[in-house]
């Protein structure tokens, strides 16, 4: 019989290796960008018909899930459930759906909550309730529900139940369970079941903190506490609360919980960006690790472009997996796409690593008592798109940079580069070069002075239009501390025809951008500058369209 709901179960890890312990995250300050939800009307009720030429538009992602039409952004109701993953994500204040078997090729299901009486359907989750809990469900049956936040009247918390695997949905007859008491900003639950007490857990944004809520039923909710004055960044409204267990370097007897928010455009994160938060959850209460002070703000990607992260309930074998929108709120509907907009990223596998005490931090500074780091990897299923892979070894880049054989536009690249007596050392990705071989147009990941970077502001379109109307710098580098592990430098970097996702150290740093090249950018090249470095070994694997 199923039980009520996911037990808070240890995770197992991601591969890789140990993270280094000379790494220390910052952000870099940037530009200005007003955070704020869509307040359009609804979007598409169902996917169009698949012609001949459906996802081949210029720029459209070939391995990540975009829709058919409309405009995708957070996220939503991430759940695995009955051998299918389900994908729900915003669209026009809708909850628009797609399923996979393998977390890889999605198909698009119509539209699962259009807007009703109580407005909008916000961003939010869902969970299987398979004890029936709830009530919803016929005697001895359960079923998904999906915890959302509505709109009329203010923003509060609302749910909707399926009874035949997420392609219909009904809205309780008692929306909403947690009515709005006059705050501006109170929506994004995510929602748990704690094994524990026994109990289903909300965690919920509320301006620049969360609460978390406790019931036992999904329908009637207690307040149980709040994290977040005075800790991390609050540079802009918190949004799309997480929270889980992880065990630390894969050890199950050894747990944190993490909490994770992202944080609305600002000028001081140059658009918006995510955090997260590692300590201890009782059921009742978050505290976070006492040795980490209350400013120190640990972003969970570099880029300017991974936002509203969920991780998937439910998920089989314990994996902690989840998906970001790749977008921002200083340019969420600006892309010169058509008839989409935006798209997921990879699917991840996250794992959490310890900071050893002691350790020295690309500053110099020697961290007394130790940390944690957040890892993400591509999740391993990704691997049935590998086509042909090229490996290149031992090659010395004296001062200069090397030209490596094209990769086409979907494509994957494994280095390990020793940077040697090296200022900078990179990939150039999305390159397209002039007639006198010079560096015309690229993409850049790499490692520099200013520690590890990503940098657009010569990949392409490098204006769009902010939230306001105006022109705004989309190319941007960012940036953020980081010391290669015994100098080397160790990356994976996923590029698809208008995003790259970059990974360093098995994951313990990541980054990602949203790109939109110009024509002939299907070129590669690593470079060194200032010395010379060597790369150990660099694999290049083209990548196969999930629409083919």
């Amino acid at each position: 019989m199923t039980r009520a709901g996911p037990a808070a179960a240890p995770r197992t890890p991601s591969r890789g290796v140990a993270v280094s312990a000379a790494l220390v995250l910052t952000l870099l300050a940037g530009c200005t960008g007003v955070p704020d939800d869509d307040r359009s009307p609804s979007g598409t009720t169902s996917p169009p018909a698949a012609g001949p030429d459906a996802y081949t538009e210029q720029w459209r992602p070939q391995f990540h899930y975009s829709p058919p039409e409309g405009r995708l952004a957070d996220p939503n109701g991430l759940v695995w459930f009955e051998g299918e993953w389900h994908l729900f994500h915003q669209q026009d204040g809708t909850w628009a759906h797609a399923v996979s078997t393998d977390l890889v090729h999605w198909e698009t299901l119509p539209t699962a909550l259009e807007h009703d009486e109580l407005g909008q359907a916000l961003s939010g989750s869902a969970v299987v309730d398979g004890g029936n809990t709830s009530g919803l469900f016929p005697e001895g049956e359960g079923g998904l529900v999906a915890v959302y936040t509505s709109t009329e009247g203010g923003e509060a918390q609302s749910v909707a139940y399926s009874t035949d695997r997420g392609r219909t949905w009904e809205r309780f007859a008692g929306n909403p369970v947690i009515p709005n008491d006059g705050r501006t900003d109170f929506r994004d639950p995510k929602v748990f079941w704690h094994d524990p007490t026994s109990r289903w857990v909300m965690v919920v944004s509320v301006g620049g903190v969360v609460e978390l809520h406790g019931s036992p039923d999904l329908l009637d909710w207690e307040p149980l506490s709040t994290f977040g004055e005075g800790q991390g960044l609050h540079s802009a409204v918190w949004e799309c609360p997480d929270l889980f267990p992880l065990p630390v370097d894969g050890n199950p007897d050894d747990t944190r919980w993490v909490l994770t928010v992202s944080v609305g455009a600002s000028e001081e994160t140059a658009g918006s960006t995510a955090q997260y938060f590692v300590g201890d959850f009782d059921g009742t209460t978050f505290v976070r690790d006492p040795t980490t002070p209350p400013e120190t703000v640990q972003v969970t990607d570099v880029g300017q472009d991974f936002y509203a992260a969920q991780t998937f309930e439910n998920a089989p074998d314990g994996r902690r997996l989840w998906m970001g929108w790749m977008g921002d709120w200083r340019f969420p509907y600006a892309a010169p796409t058509a008839p989409w907009q935006n798209a997921m990223s990879v699917p991840r596998e996250l794992s959490l690593r310890r900071v050893d005490p002691g350790a020295a931090a690309p500053s110099g500074e020697v961290l007394a008592d130790g940390g944690y780091v957040l890892a993400q990897a591509p999740v391993p299923e990704l691997e049935v798109l590998d086509e042909e892979t090229t490996t290149v070894t031992d090659l010395a880049v004296e001062d200069g940079d090397v030209v490596l054989d094209s990769p086409g536009g979907t494509f994957e690249v494994l280095a390990e580069i020793d940077v040697g007596d090296a200022e900078e050392v990179g990939l150039r990705v999305r390159e397209r070069r002039g007639e006198d071989g010079s560096v015309a147009e690229a993409t850049v990941v790499g490692v520099g002075p200013d520690g590890f970077f990503l940098d657009r502001t010569q990949g392409g379109v490098t204006t769009l239009l902010d939230r306001s109307g105006a022109d705004a710098d989309f190319g941007v580098r960012r940036t953020a501390a980081y010391a290669p592990v015994d100098g080397v430098v160790r990356l994976r970097v996923l590029v698809d025809e208008s995003s790259v996702e970059a990974f360093a150290d098995d994951g313990a740093l990541t980054g990602t951008l949203v790109v939109y090249p110009g024509e002939g950018t299907d070129g590669l090249s690593v470079y060194a500058r200032g010395g010379t470095a060597t790369v150990r070994s660099i694999e290049v694997t083209r990548l196969a369209s999930i629409w083919r």
